[in-house]
């Protein structure tokens, strides 16, 4: 499964985003994969597509892509593991949402992320220090 972050969401909604282009030639190869999205992700998404029009494409893609939203199930929330893991890396800045994508990805080790945050290929790191499978090499 996929799990989509911010960045290739705004970009694939926004056509003046720089990755636009690049993110839809993805899209293209990863087409035969199962998407989910988490609600952190998808809360910075709605904030940066700010217009109507960019929200309106993002409810789009979601339904084509038939996307899930990915929670922590029926387990506690990784509320006190996005805590731990921000203060890990507090040097580098990290936001809500990328240390809750690291935290669902120590949960489920079948997850690759699609994200363009170089941090993702560079710093971030699951809960446990293993690397963050990465859905597309940038």
């Amino acid at each position: 499964m996929i799990l989509v972050d911010t960045t290739p969401l705004v970009a694939l909604c926004d056509t003046r985003d720089a990755l636009h282009r690049a993110a839809w030639r993805h899209l293209t190869s990863l087409s035969r994969e199962t998407f989910a999205v988490c609600d952190p992700a998808l809360t910075e998404a709605c904030f940066h597509l700010s217009h109507h029009g960019q929200r309106r494409r993002l409810r789009r893609l979601l339904e084509e892509l038939n996307a899930s939203v990915l929670t922590a199930g029926g387990e506690v929330s990784p509320w006190w593991t996005v805590f731990d893991w921000i203060e890990k890396y507090a040097d580098h800045e990290p936001d809500w949402a990328d240390g809750y994508i690291a935290a669902l990805c120590g949960r489920d080790r079948t997850l690759k992320v699609w994200t363009y945050d170089k941090e993702f290929r560079t710093t971030w790191r699951r809960p446990d220090g293993s690397a963050i499978p990465l859905a597309v090499r940038t």
